[in-house]
């Protein structure tokens, strides 16, 4: 019987590594590889696959998987397929796609290219310290301290081809580079047993940074990790709880070759932000008149900032964070507004969800606006 060497008009999308799209950060040494067929012939199925994986987007285009060429595999799984190739190394970027045989034995044409970047694999990849910042507060009777702004300037004197920020912020953070906020993760990282295990956010930061001056900027909040109002789940007894803390490593590739790297240590510097206060369930206290202008730009000139200090970390190990981040997907106005007291107003948003106010106000300083969930 003669064999049919035409193509099938199989195609193939929704390349996915550890069920992610082009993920950065991944941080086990055989990630899982998926992908999703699409056919006009009814019944259609897949009847084996091959996989290439290389180092560089050219040796891909070229049909070569130096890292990995898994050959035909007679198989129908297109889910968790795992990486069987040379022994990958931290911060790595692997180059892969995909062809499969359908019902008749005709391969397909190869799926569009996608990639995955590994994290920081070891422990010791860490050059970073686990830094805190000396206490600013207590404004008032809460007995609670200011939510630092930590900063950190330096220069970058060649011409940037790529960056990478690896950072865990305890218990929440906020990362600004340059004046802008980086990513639009908010509430992260996300809640484990710090003493086990704390996650740490990949972010690639190439367009933030500029050749010369540099600066950033990160804001830590208490979050889970240092809940220290007492809760029907006892969480301010946890063998965890201690002040927010920050690890950082920032790596600069330039065009010629060479690395920059940038991490927390002593050098950094602290200042207590305008978040007066903030509690997972007791909410926030926010005075607008202790903004701290142009704090996370390069032209700051910190001058009353304290130094931060080297702290003890959680004692878990820090692990990348493999799921979507938490975001902001929409905005919802309110259906109705009512004065139900004078200067007390009710705002009905027409449905039950997850968020917070965005409110714009004008009136005197100092004058205290309240807002109840």
């Amino acid at each position: 019987m003669a064999v049919d060497n035409s193509t099938s008009n199989i195609l193939i999308n929704s390349l996915r590594c550890e069920y992610l799209e082009n993920p950065l950060g991944i941080d086990t040494a055989t990630p899982r590889l998926s992908w999703a067929l699409e056919s006009h012939r009814r019944g259609e199925r897949q009847t084996a696959y091959q996989v290439l994986v290389a180092s560089s987007s050219e040796l891909l285009v070229e049909n070569t998987g130096d890292l990995w060429d898994s050959g035909q595999v007679n198989s129908d799984q297109s889910l968790h397929i795992a990486y069987a190739g040379r022994p990958l190394r931290s911060r790595q970027r692997c180059f892969w796609k995909v062809r499969v045989w359908d019902q008749d034995g005709r391969p397909s044409t190869f799926s569009d290219m996608a990639y995955w970047e590994m994290g920081l694999l070891h422990q010791e990849d860490w050059l970073a310290q686990w830094i805190g910042a000396p206490q600013f507060g207590p404004r008032s009777d809460e007995g609670v301290h200011r939510a630092p702004l930590l900063r950190k300037s330096f220069q970058l004197d060649k011409e940037i081809a790529s960056a990478r920020v690896y950072i865990s912020g305890l218990g929440y953070y906020e990362l600004h580079l340059n004046g802008e906020r980086v990513g639009d993760h908010v509430l992260d990282p996300a809640f484990t047993k710090y003493d086990r295990r704390a996650l740490y956010t990949t972010y690639d930061v190439t367009a933030y940074l500029q050749q010369g001056a540099n600066a950033i900027g990160v804001i830590l909040g208490n979050g889970w990790y240092n809940q220290y109002l007492p809760d029907a789940w006892g969480f301010e007894a946890a063998a965890w709880r201690d002040d927010p803390k920050l690890i950082f490593q920032l790596h600069v590739q330039f065009v010629d070759g060479s690395e920059s790297i940038v991490v927390s240590d002593p050098s950094w510097q602290a200042q207590g932000g305008p978040i007066m206060f903030d509690q997972l369930r007791s909410g926030e206290i926010y005075d607008a008149r202790e903004e701290i202008s142009g704090w996370d730009t390069p032209d700051y000139s910190p001058a009353d900032w304290k130094s931060t200090r080297v702290v003890a970390g959680p004692g878990g190990i820090l692990s990348s964070q493999l799921m979507p981040g938490i975001k902001v997907t929409r905005t919802i106005k309110p259906v109705s507004v009512s004065e139900v007291a004078p200067g007390v107003f009710l705002y009905d948003m027409g449905q039950s969800f997850s968020g917070w106010v965005q409110l714009r106000v004008q009136g005197p300083a100092g004058t205290e606006v309240t807002m109840r969930y």
